[in-house]
């Protein structure tokens, strides 16, 4: 990647913060509970021994997880392992943030933080398990392809930060997108395709988010991709 390339890609935002609504509610809990969940980023990497009371059997992100129902699930369904939710949206995380309290889970952290940024300047390589993305925004429009997050120069950043044997798993329901995501993988070195009867069971067990339920209700098909880094 040329030095122009690499500038572009990183002004490039995968996302628009535009008016995100955000209720009284979520408001406070990025206040009073920021402290306790949320996972501060400074000029060092991210110490995650530190970050939670006791060590997991593996390290699980989701990136973008919206309004949280997979990543409280996950949480709650892997209470050996530790979990990181990765979210730009004020609302979002604040609606997860109280729910973490209420629900008292201990081993999932919040990071309020661009996942290009972070991944570039904030994690260490090596050190995640699993790498989630469900439903990353697909950019339809042609000229907007330039902002879509998994691209080949992200996927590079995925494949360093996952451990050896880590996974990426990803759902989307738009198939142009699948189909070129699919296509950036076949053209990378180092990854494996796991076997249906290999798919883990912590990706099994992931539930519904409230856009893949609408999606479903309006006859538009899930697409998955797993790949395994050797």
């Amino acid at each position: 990647m040329t030095l122009v390339q690499k500038e572009h890609f990183l002004s490039s935002k995968s996302y628009v913060l535009r008016n995100n609504r955000i209720t009284k509610a979520q408001r406070k809990a990025l206040t009073v509970l920021r402290k306790d969940y949320i996972l501060q980023v400074g000029k060092n990497p991210l110490d995650f021994s530190k970050a939670f009371k006791k060590q997991g059997d593996c390290l699980i992100a989701d990136i973008g997880f919206g309004s949280g129902e997979s990543l409280l699930s996950l949480a709650e369904n892997n209470q050996n392992s530790n979990i990181i939710g990765i979210e730009v949206y004020p609302s979002g995380i604040g609606k997860v943030l109280n729910q973490i309290k209420q629900r008292n889970l201990t081993n999932l952290k919040v990071i309020h933080q661009d996942v290009t940024t972070l991944f570039k300047s904030f994690i260490l390589n090596e050190t995640f398990d699993y790498l989630i993305f469900l439903y990353p925004d697909p950019w339809p429009k042609r000229k907007h392809h330039k902002r879509r997050l998994l691209r080949k120069e992200f996927l590079d950043l995925v494949q360093k930060k996952l451990k050896p044997g880590g996974f990426f798993y990803c759902k989307t329901d738009w198939e142009e997108y699948f189909l070129n995501v699919e296509k950036e993988f076949s053209c990378q070195k180092g990854w494996l395709t796991p076997k249906e009867k290999d798919f883990p069971v912590v990706l099994k067990n992931l539930s519904k988010t409230n856009y893949e339920n609408k999606a479903v209700k309006e006859g538009r098909k899930t697409l998955e991709l797993l790949y395994r880094k050797g």
